[in-house]
């Protein structure tokens, strides 16, 4: 009899209590509640920071293709604040000289012998609630580079070329180009 009590007081002080189980949930809970704004701040930087990136990756791209096929290229986009039907969007055409027109801003793409136009990119579909230059009231944004990949235009022409903003953020980033093509985010 002695021996089973013995057993049974061995096997009832494996294991937590009711106590210490509730102690550490509690703690969890309270780590957790300090991590999160933390985390979401951590998220939206990176969608900004992803988004800013992208652009200024296309058009670095656009100003390689001009320097490697001899044609023009132009990134266009159109804003998220204007009532443009591609707002928030921007794609890349191209012409093979000066002397060809350029392909009309919200052309679908296409090839021809002395243009191109390119798939669009969707911002609203890639980086939900990220937008290219809400505020501002023109409703287009471009970027033209010569076969040297010198920027020939841009549009707007301050600084700076795109300020890419999230909703219910307060920070922004924004890219600037030179006239010898280089883009930079800030």
């Amino acid at each position: 009899m002695v021996g089973s009590i013995e057993k049974v007081r061995q096997v009832r002080w494996k294991g937590y209590t009711l106590v210490e189980f509730v102690t550490v949930v509690g703690i969890l809970i309270v780590m957790t509640a300090v991590a999160m704004p933390v985390f979401t701040t951590m998220m939206r930087n990176s969608q900004l920071d992803a988004a800013a990136r992208q652009i200024a990756s296309d058009v670095r791209d656009a100003r390689s293709l001009a320097t490697q096929t001899g044609w023009q290229y132009r990134l266009v986009g159109f804003n998220a604040g204007g009532g443009q039907a591609k707002k928030n969007q921007y794609h890349l055409v191209g012409r093979s000289s000066s002397g060809v027109a350029w392909p009309a801003d919200a052309a679908d793409p296409f090839q021809s012998a002395t243009q191109m136009a390119g798939v669009w990119i969707n911002f609203t579909t890639i980086y939900p609630n990220v937008s290219l230059n809400s505020s501002v009231t023109n409703p287009s944004f471009y970027v033209s580079f010569s076969s040297n990949g010198a920027a020939l235009e841009f549009n707007p022409t301050a600084a700076p070329w795109v300020t890419i903003t999230q909703s219910g953020a307060t920070t922004s980033r924004q890219l600037s180009i030179t006239w010898a093509g280089n883009v930079t985010i800030q």
